[in-house]
């Protein structure tokens, strides 16, 4: 995982916008596509991203990116308990 250090983390506020025509389906997936979700699985909308990846990754670039952060520093916070 270090090699995704280095990698910025796109916005949380934006996503690819994928065009319905290059939308995936459980049933379209081929090997080497996205399987990013959108949407609930329960809904007729739902779908995957469906662009290219590489070397067997489950996700794009994009969101390998947004899947996998560097792990923020943490304050820690230790509070005495009394015997």
């Amino acid at each position: 995982m270090s090699e995704n250090k280095s990698l910025p983390v796109p916005p949380r506020t934006d996503d690819l916008k994928i065009p319905r025509s290059e939308q995936k389906t459980v049933a379209t997936l081929l090997a080497n596509d996205c399987r990013w979700p959108f949407g609930d699985p329960l809904d007729r909308d739902f779908h995957f991203c469906g662009k290219q990846t590489a070397d067997g990754k489950s996700y794009c670039d994009f969101h390998m990116r947004r899947a996998f952060q560097a792990a923020r520093p943490r304050a820690v916070n230790y509070k005495l308990i009394a015997a």
